[in-house]
């Protein structure tokens, strides 16, 4: 009797370490690194809670962006885990909810600059591109094209010194007061997929839309 005691005793411990929980996945991945570069879901516990990179798979669950999610998932204790793997095993029992979002607009995108302080109008209009994987800006300032690296935390954007190519244009007025407006960039705001970039005086001094 002793050995299947022991067997029953070793059976509890285990499912012990097995539960059911809720969790919310997000409508977008996002570039993370494990083993080797990977795309990541977000998922969080708590409506509340911050996003958090998920490296694992979800067994049974067909993830699509653009959909914002919330599962119940069995996450299970995996015995003698592969090194570079993970310990635990997540399957889906049923996905409580399923909601599709409004496509997210962030910075990192290519931005057509439609207004812009000390400009009344355009004969061409500036462009902004930012990476947010490379850090870099690059664009056309109005007869050259420009380049260099920002950062940005939240709605602080910060940019660093900037290149340009060396053509010379008649009116060289609207590339000068774009490239000065960009010096004097403090924190932006996107709002209905317009790009609006602050000085520290809070004044939008430069306001662009999404080029699709």
């Amino acid at each position: 009797m002793k050995p299947l005691f022991f067997i029953l005793i070793l059976s509890l411990t285990t499912k012990s370490c097995d539960e059911t929980k809720n969790i919310y996945v997000a409508d977008h991945q996002e570039d993370c690194t494990s083993v080797a570069p990977q795309k990541c879901m977000l998922i969080k516990e708590n409506v509340n809670d911050e996003w958090t990179y998920f490296y694992e798979n979800i067994n049974g669950f067909e993830y699509k962006s653009e959909f914002e999610y919330l599962l119940k998932v069995k996450v299970e204790t995996i015995k003698n885990p592969p090194a570079d793997g993970s310990s635990l095993k997540y399957t889906l029992v049923e996905v409580l909810e399923k909601n599709k979002t409004k496509k997210q607009v962030n910075l990192s995108n290519n931005w057509k600059v439609i207004s812009m302080k000390g400009i009344d109008s355009f004969e061409k209009n500036p462009t902004i591109k930012f990476d947010n994987k490379e850090k870099s800006i690059t664009g056309f300032a109005g007869c050259n094209n420009f380049f260099g690296n920002f950062d940005s935390d939240k709605q602080i954007l910060s940019l660093g010194e900037m290149g340009m190519t060396r053509k010379m244009c008649p009116n060289m007025n609207l590339e000068n007061t774009f490239i000065n407006n960009l010096k004097n960039v403090s924190t932006y705001k996107i709002d209905d997929s317009k790009l609006i970039l602050y000085n520290k005086e809070n004044q939008k001094i430069i306001i662009c839309e999404l080029i699709k």
